[in-house]
């Protein structure tokens, strides 16, 4: 993904988008049994995914109160409007295999427990045909309740306030209105107010004028690629400021220095990483972990 994509990848991001434990049991990790339990395997993955691109804002740092981490797309969808009506859609002669995958990526990540970390999948309002997208993010919870106290003008019309569980959060804005789940990922995925407002506004205007407005682009790196993960669209005329883009940027640099540092010391000899055992240890360092 990268700067090529502009429109067509930013509208992605605005459409994108688990529990609170307090227990902190580790499932088995790949370092830790022979052969590797298939759910730890899984959990490495997915969070690796995150920790090397944008998500590392949300599992590492305070920066996003919500990142991507993977997208499932599987034909799931009625697409047949005379069965809507309908108690039987998916035949599991034909498509349990699917049902099953997202079964086995739902129990890994129940297993996760990390500190103010939740995880949620939530399946996409529309659908192409019979493809459903089925969206995994990560939410840091603190940051979600001062983003709902914070912005309680936008997100109390849907009676969202602190507290409020994530998924039910996650849910809430992936079935509003258009422009409200433009505006409700926006702050979710953490891009500054102005991004956000611009963003909306730009494509109420595309809509009633069939024509893109002219925009640039705003880039924050990740660790697999310096562009298109941690990206926001601002005016043409607009100069980023310090206080909200550069103060951005170097928080959120100062959180990838780390993970870069701490990244070599996960590794597995096939050159994927213990995220899983990265993150515990993160979490302990911090205090958050007894």
């Amino acid at each position: 993904m990268v700067m090529k994509y502009c429109w067509g990848m930013f509208l992605v991001i605005f459409l994108l988008l688990g529990c609170r434990s307090s227990q902190h049991t580790l499932p088995r990790t790949v370092a830790e049994q022979s052969p590797p339990d298939e759910s730890a395997l899984l959990i490495d993955s997915i969070l690796q995914t995150g920790l090397d691109r944008e998500a590392v804002y949300t599992l590492l740092g305070h920066i996003k109160p919500m990142s991507s981490l993977k997208l499932y797309r599987m034909p799931l969808a009625n697409t047949d409007s005379a069965r809507r009506i309908s108690p039987n859609i998916v035949d599991r002669a034909q498509k349990g295999r699917y049902l099953d995958r997202l079964s086995r990526v739902q129990k890994a990540v129940n297993e996760i427990r990390l500190p103010d970390l939740a995880f949620v999948l939530i399946p996409y309002r529309t659908h192409q045909d019979s493809i459903r997208t089925i969206q995994l993010s990560v939410v840091r919870v603190s940051l979600l309740d001062s983003l709902l106290k914070a912005k309680e003008s936008f997100f109390g019309q849907y009676g969202l306030v602190p507290g409020t569980d994530p998924a039910t959060v996650v849910s809430t804005i992936e079935n509003a209105g258009i422009y409200e789940r433009y505006r409700g990922y926006g702050y979710l995925f953490g891009y500054p107010d102005y991004a956000v407002d611009f963003f909306v506004e730009a494509s109420h205007t595309h809509r009633d004028i069939q024509q893109p407005t002219p925009r640039n682009f705003f880039n924050i790196p990740t660790h697999q690629s310096k562009e298109g993960y941690f990206v926001y669209a601002y005016p043409k005329d607009y100069e980023p400021s310090r206080e909200v883009d550069s103060l951005l940027y170097h928080r959120s640099t100062k959180v990838l220095e780390t993970y870069e540092k701490l990244r070599d010391r996960y590794l597995n000899a096939d050159s994927t990483v213990r995220a899983y055992r990265l993150l515990l240890d993160a979490a302990t360092a911090e205090g958050r972990l007894k």
